[in-house]
């Protein structure tokens, strides 16, 4: 169940990061449009604020996420195509741990 909420979590960023430089586009064309600057405020900020969830519960997203870190953690989350990170590409190895590589081409 963990892992469909870190799924939606990390739809749910993509979507407000679309919709936000989406309106930075509009607004290049249209800069004097309050309205469309309000709308990509709050965008923007509510993609921060999904941003900071899946940061504190899963860790860094991006590599700005750790500017405010005690420590340089980037590194300690799983790859993309590590195992943990890739729970439907599940390695065939039954003896699978957090830092084995799995071949996600298939």
């Amino acid at each position: 169940m963990a892992e469909n909420d870190k799924m939606a979590l990390l739809k749910k960023i993509q979507q407000y990061n679309f919709a936000a430089y989406d309106m930075l586009l509009y607004l290049d064309t249209h800069p004097n449009d309050k309205k469309a600057f309000c709308l990509y405020k709050e965008l923007k900020n509510k993609y921060m604020e999904l941003l900071e969830k899946y940061h504190k519960s899963y860790g860094p997203l991006t590599m700005e996420a750790i500017a405010g870190d005690d420590s340089f953690n980037w590194l300690n989350s799983p790859w993309p195509w590590e195992c943990s990170a890739n729970p439907e590409n599940a390695c065939n190895n039954a003896n699978t741990n957090n830092t084995q590589s799995c071949d996600c081409r298939n």
